[in-house]
């Protein structure tokens, strides 16, 4: 089996050049984008697509979000200056959101420090705490 860059794969098909020429349009824009937006600001957005003439731009909050609708006019003459074929720019709020990567933890108590709580328990009256202390003495216990 032979290996083909993927460009020439998407040339091959008519169907797929049309996205592979989307695809290379919005890079060029991505690009544009990230040279006229400021840069803590470009960090935080990029381009989604063109529709209709409109640059849509995603941002991941609101903050930004306000702040480059804020400056959308002069970045629009900026970008327009770059070639790009387009009369607005809409900004969108587009969170990313992160995957939970929920790890149990591996805290251990010490055998020492294990000892220490059980005496501070039993010199303890009956009390919320007594009563937290020794559901963690028993947790730990239970780990050892």
């Amino acid at each position: 089996m032979s290996t083909h860059p993927a460009h020439s794969f998407l040339n091959a098909a008519p169907n797929l050049q049309a996205l592979l020429q989307q695809a290379q349009k919005l890079r060029v824009l991505q690009k544009a984008w990230d040279e006229v937006v400021p840069k803590p600001l470009a960090t935080a957005s990029s381009v989604g697509a063109v529709r209709q003439q409109t640059l849509i731009v995603f941002a991941s909050n609101g903050a930004v979000a306000a702040k480059l609708r804020q400056l959308a006019p002069s970045l629009l003459e900026k970008i327009q200056k770059r070639g790009a074929e387009v009369t607005a720019i809409r900004v969108d709020v587009q969170v990313e959101v992160l995957p939970l990567d929920k790890k149990p933890k591996d805290l251990m108590v010490s055998h020492n420090a294990l000892n220490s709580l059980e005496k501070l328990e039993q010199s303890l009256d009956d009390s919320p705490l007594k009563n937290a202390l020794h559901a963690l003495i028993r947790r730990h216990s239970a780990l050892k």
